[in-house]
């Protein structure tokens, strides 16, 4: 890749192709539980290297609005949320969640107050999700219906975590399939049946991972972004068979992923360049995920448990501080567990794993690289990315998914089929039976 698609590919701000872009969809913007009540706290919130304030008021609606105030520049964020809307404690103006002024206290002349404005952006709160959308107006797609909006809190188990790289970075690794038989081997099951996924049930399609790392990938564009099939041969009962994991990428940031039981939406939400915060979205319908003890077995297996987020550094509230991993420590990295075999990556498994590798790439990797037939998922989600970007800066539309044409027909599938199966058939079956359900 040469040095101005790269740039095209992962700048955000505005005016940038891929800023453009992404301003055109709605965007996570944090958790419902961030501001857990009204007039509760109100919490920075930066998002395509804007700096903004979320707040809930007092009758429990999320607004968002440029953080600083726009009288004389001071944060939001150190303003008082009450009597309707958030208070910047400088000179007292309040602001409701339009970004409308309801006092002004150093000015009554009531033709200014009606005249001014903060710069407020639309919200929407589904799926536990904070939702906003910070392109042009005119221009606001409908509001996408994932399915796990529509499941009960208690079935639904969301997080975040925050890594020092570009978006880009973090989508790849979503989109390698090659990597979790090698970087992750200390979760995937061991020759003695022992496994990080007890939990939930049947384990075949991550067994295959530790005896196939090679494994043929193939992709299938879609109107929504596109499917990738990681397939790897294998024997079952005498006969040739495919362990087949089918990955959805939904364009520009979801990726839905397969597991054995339960859904898994990961959402690749950039903060700024060199920032991104990752949302990991699990859900079951006749499971309460959301419920102990399944929280603490879903953290176990993922390596997202709350205290290893918090030491490790990848939690939002943690991240970045003294002490932390970072490149000057080595991520943390245990060198004498490594030695005496306890862990052949010295690293928390999985999420901190997959963060000190983006992470080690540089904040934009410059994809200098000697590419594989395992990278094809990749070259291609690059190739989606930049060619809908162009077509924004055209004026053309973006994908379908901007105008909310994402919906439970969107399938991952982890399975077996025979040698000479067609996992793209298995796709549209599966989705005609979702669609018909």
């Amino acid at each position: 890749m040469n040095h101005e698609d790269n740039e095209a590919l992962c700048r955000v701000g505005k005016g940038t192709p891929m800023g453009e872009l992404l301003r055109r969809y709605w965007l996570p913007a944090g958790l419902s539980s961030d501001l857990p009540s009204p007039d509760s706290d109100p919490v920075r919130v930066r998002l395509l290297n804007q700096d903004l304030v979320a707040f809930r008021d007092s009758e429990g609606k999320v607004g968002i609005l440029d953080e600083l105030c726009p009288h004389r520049r001071a944060s939001l964020v150190l303003g008082r949320v009450e009597q309707g809307g958030i208070q910047c404690i400088y000179h007292g103006w309040r602001f409701d969640v339009r970004g409308q002024i309801l006092e002004m206290p150093n000015c009554d002349d009531e033709a200014v107050r009606s005249r001014y404005k903060a710069t407020a952006y639309p919200v929407r709160e589904a799926g536990g999700v904070i939702w906003t959308y910070l392109g042009e107006p005119e221009q606001c797609p409908v509001f996408p219906e994932h399915p796990w909006m529509a499941i009960p809190e208690s079935h639904r188990y969301n997080r975040v975590m925050a890594s020092h790289s570009n978006f880009v970075q973090v989508l790849e690794g979503l989109l390698d399939s090659s990597h979790l038989g090698v970087l992750h081997q200390d979760a995937l099951p061991k020759p003695d049946g022992s496994n990080q996924f007890a939990h939930f049930g049947k384990t075949e399609s991550f067994q295959s991972m530790t005896t196939s790392r090679a494994p043929r990938i193939e992709v299938e564009e879609t109107d929504f972004g596109m499917y990738y099939a990681a397939l790897r041969g294998g024997v079952h009962e005498g006969e040739p068979v495919l362990e087949t994991r089918v990955t959805a990428f939904v364009a520009p940031f979801t990726v839905y992923v397969p597991f054995d039981t339960g859904r898994v939406a990961l959402m690749v939400v950039p903060v700024d360049d060199e920032h991104t915060h990752f949302y990991n979205i699990q859900w079951d319908e006749s499971r309460p995920l959301g419920e102990e003890p399944h929280r603490s077995a879903i953290d176990h297996a993922g390596g997202t448990r709350p205290d290893v987020a918090q030491w490790w550094g990848f939690s939002r509230e943690a991240h970045g501080r003294p002490g932390t991993a970072c490149r000057e420590n080595n991520w943390l990295q245990d060198r004498v567990a490594m030695r005496q075999g306890k862990s052949f990556s010295g690293l928390p498994v999985f999420y901190a794993e997959d963060t000190a590798m983006t992470s080690s790439m540089g904040p934009i990797s410059d994809r200098d690289e000697m590419l594989v037939p395992a990278d094809v998922a990749i070259v291609r989600m690059r190739r989606l990315l930049l060619a809908a970007a162009r077509r924004v800066q055209a004026g053309e539309r973006p994908p379908a998914y901007a105008d909310g044409q994402v919906a439970g027909d969107v399938v991952p599938i982890a399975t077996r089929i025979r040698a000479d199966g067609d996992w793209r058939e298995l796709v549209r079956r599966t989705q005609a039976d979702v669609e018909g359900a």
